[in-house]
């Protein structure tokens, strides 16, 4: 992880260094926000296990995972560009009712909140046109928070809350309507490691072996650029 982080941050320091002399601060500049909507393609070891975690009281739960493998969420966005360089703080948040594996058909549909929180890295591709291609990298945290999908035969039913970090690779389109607004959809590679779990009879659990999940994101963001 700390390997990953430092490529991150290398990768950034190169794409910033001042090239032929120049100096930084003239650099120009502009600020960005971004709204969206984007559907969420899963795949991985949801649908091939579940969790046995135990907590001090000895007593073991079993976290039955989710098995709905397309997810919506809407996209916030604010960031920097520097010339042909974006940087962004990314926001999603959704709540939905998703199917849970292994429960009783009656209780097999719960609801699930999602929320991922992150930065994107970004190189834009025919700055300063109106048409931009950009490729980046991003590193989020994410959780999911599921009802009543964690059971015991001593406990009964409780909530659980995933929680795990992701690396992505992306791309977007920027088009230009005016200088100050553009549609910018989007396609990012979530490759997502969940290494804690937390239920109220348990508390918070680190996972032996990661629960790995990728998550495919294509997205549609009207930007106002400022």
């Amino acid at each position: 992880m700390k390997k990953i982080l430092l490529a991150v941050v290398l990768l950034c320091a190169t794409a910033f260094a001042q090239p032929d002399g120049s100096d930084f601060t003239y650099w120009p500049r502009s600020y960005f926000a971004s709204i969206g909507f984007g559907v969420i393609a899963n795949r991985g070891d949801f649908f091939d296990k579940t969790l046995k975690i135990k907590g001090d009281d000895d007593i073991t739960e079993t976290v039955n995972l989710p098995q709905t493998k397309v997810l919506m969420s809407p996209n916030y966005n604010i960031g920097v560009n520097i010339r042909e360089f974006s940087l962004a703080a990314t926001f999603q948040y959704w709540s939905m009712n998703v199917a849970i594996n292994n429960l009783p058909n009656n209780i097999s549909e719960q609801k699930m909140r999602f929320w991922r929180l992150g930065a994107d890295f970004t190189y834009n591709f025919f700055y300063p046109e109106f048409f931009q291609v950009g490729v980046g990298l991003g590193y989020s945290f994410s959780s999911l928070n599921i009802k009543d999908n964690a059971t015991s035969t001593e406990l009964g039913l409780t909530d659980s809350e995933l929680m795990g970090s992701s690396i992505a690779l992306l791309t977007n389109v920027r088009y230009y309507i005016t200088d100050f607004f553009c549609l910018n959809p989007s396609l990012h590679f979530y490759e997502t490691w969940y290494k804690a779990v937390n239920t109220k009879n348990a508390g918070t659990q680190d996972l032996k072996s990661y629960v790995w999940q990728t998550y495919i994101a294509i997205s549609m963001n009207l930007m106002v650029q400022f």
